[in-house]
């Protein structure tokens, strides 16, 4: 068995590799000119770090979490962002994504870092803004005008 060290630095990776991944596949897309899906895949990215981000202040401002005795979970709600982003990014690799993120959340639960309430009301709330987003970029990528 891992210690609980090695669990942790895997656990403190997770978020910084998908970012990166998120950046290189941007990168990429700039690389070759492909504007409208930079602006659209890159706009996701950043409007959901923002919802996060902004998430976890008014958080922290109003105690919305502690009221029900939960901990918003800001591992979770940036997880999932860059895992929704990768999966409009590389739709192919949609399924492996999706089971990194079950897999981090499985670690968190193990590490003790957050109850699966924190982490299930986290991705309620920030899935509930990113979803009608991503369903708007892929109904765009689907119709054809944008390559």
């Amino acid at each position: 068995m891992l210690s609980y060290q090695t669990l942790d630095t895997i656990a403190d990776a997770y978020i910084p590799a998908l970012f990166i991944l998120c950046l290189c596949l941007l990168i990429k897309l700039i690389l070759n000119r492909n504007w409208q899906t930079v602006l659209r895949q890159g706009g996701l990215l950043v409007m959901g770090l923002v919802v996060a981000y902004a998430l976890m202040f008014i958080d922290q401002y109003f105690s919305l979490w502690p009221m029900f005795d939960l901990d918003y979970s800001t591992h979770s709600a940036v997880s999932l962002v860059l895992i929704i982003t990768l999966s409009v990014m590389l739709a192919s690799w949609r399924m492996v994504w999706w089971l990194s993120l079950l897999g981090y959340f499985l670690l968190m639960l193990y590490q003790q870092y957050h109850s699966l309430a924190d982490i299930i009301s986290t991705v309620l709330i920030v899935g509930a803004v990113l979803f009608p987003l991503v369903r708007s970029i892929n109904l765009k990528n689907n119709t054809g005008s944008v390559n």
